[in-house]
């Protein structure tokens, strides 16, 4: 919510290339492709940063798809793509109700307080039989530099959202998986080594991970991933935690 306009300079100019993204896109695709009619439906994005998700979702032939940003760099590199977007506050938003809400990876940046505003407002934009689908940093022992730079407070385990569902009995937990689990080790090696930088003040720069590596580590890090999704129908561990979910 409160990320500066250099870091999401570094996301629109990187969203439609890095690994991480297109892995997060097809994984949104995929869900979206399994739903009948799927290219009629009215979807929502809510905190749809640059857009690229949109982006990439008109391609694929979706017709009826709106988003919204908090931050204002977001929203106008947004319109440099020529997308619906508009300036709002994920804990205060109403606009209508929607077949499919996404919201990838805001939720981290909210206290308790705005985490369970934002998801009654998730909640109330849904249509009946509508489809969450919602992306989330997870697991405390990943956190590093990047948190930091994109102003996370939390990091979140399945039992969080679990807890959030008790209070909404006509919603349903449909899915359910952490993923990158085979880059974990690797992740949690650097997250780790960023931890005791930070604790010895060697930190001369705070900023996110979002940035390419070089062709073939970027392209290595994809197909890795790509094989994780197809081999693994649920991940019992990965630096990110992806949820669908459905009202009755």
């Amino acid at each position: 919510m409160f990320i500066n306009y250099q870091e999401y300079q570094a996301m629109y100019e990187v969203e439609d290339s890095l690994w991480w993204y297109r892995i997060l896109h097809d994984r949104v695709v995929e869900e979206l492709k399994a739903l009948p009619h799927f290219t009629q439906l009215k979807i929502l994005d809510a905190g749809c940063g640059t857009g690229g998700l949109m982006s990439r979702l008109l391609k694929e032939g979706v017709q009826d798809i709106q988003g919204f940003d908090f931050n204002e760099h977001a929203v106008a590199f947004s319109g440099d793509r020529g997308l619906n977007v508009q300036q709002g506050d994920i804990t205060r938003f109403s606009l209508g109700q929607f077949d499919v809400v996404i919201s990838n990876d805001v939720l981290y940046q909210m206290d308790d307080e705005g985490l369970e505003q934002a998801f009654y407002r998730l909640y109330a934009a849904l249509k009946p039989g509508g489809i969450l689908i919602t992306n989330n940093q997870a697991f405390p022992v990943f956190r590093g530099i990047h948190d930091l730079a994109v102003g996370s407070k939390r990091r979140f385990v399945l039992k969080d959202f679990e807890k959030l569902l008790e209070k909404y009995p006509d919603l349903k937990l449909e899915k359910a998986t952490y993923w990158s689990l085979f880059l974990s080790p690797f992740i949690l090696i650097a997250r780790t080594i960023q931890r005791i930088q930070l604790k010895l003040n060697l930190v001369k720069e705070v900023k996110s991970d979002v940035s390419l590596p070089s062709p073939w580590l970027n392209q290595f890090f994809y197909t890795l991933c790509t094989w994780e999704r197809k081999i693994l129908k649920a991940s019992p561990f990965g630096s990110s935690l992806f949820l669908r979910i459905r009202k009755a």
